[in-house]
């Protein structure tokens, strides 16, 4: 069965050239089934998942140690999954996210940073009383308390 780094590697020059980033790669052995989550900065196009695609393919079809009969899924991470790859957090600043610590407690707010060592979070909390405005705070979570951080989707 094809693996993980192999793929990455191939990947490499052409997720360059498309401007797009790697978020994740899912195989699924029993069912040589390869899921590949692609991105970029303002949103992926079913073009470049297509071309990412027929690269990949190309390359597995080619060269050894993958199965003849094998299904190859390139996709967007969607929007509830939790996020895997810094490039998602920098596209989300100033977005709304969800935050879950490891202790269970769930946040909401705009994401302002995240590095990979701290995120902040502005927090809108409802008025106290009828009339008053929303008390605001920028609150500060250390990347090991937090469990996932997941675009928040307001229909």
């Amino acid at each position: 069965m094809g693996n993980r780094e192999q793929i990455e590697e191939w990947l490499g020059p052409k997720l360059e050239e498309l401007g797009c980033f790697l978020v994740d790669i899912r195989i699924n052995p029993s069912s040589s089934k390869y899921e590949v989550y692609i991105d970029t900065p303002t949103g992926v196009t079913i073009e470049q998942c297509e071309k990412v695609s027929r690269h990949l393919s190309f390359m597995i079809e080619n060269q050894g140690g993958f199965p003849e009969k094998y299904t190859l899924d390139v996709s967007s991470p969607g929007m509830d999954n939790p996020f895997k790859v810094q490039q998602q957090y920098d596209k989300t600043i100033g977005k709304t996210v969800e935050v879950l610590l490891l202790s269970g407690v769930k946040m909401e707010g705009m994401l302002k940073k995240a590095d990979g060592k701290v995120l902040h979070l502005e927090v809108h909390h409802p008025p106290k009383k009828k009339g008053m405005k929303p008390e605001i705070t920028l609150e500060t979570y250390d990347f090991s308390e937090i469990k996932h951080v997941k675009k928040k989707i307001n229909f």
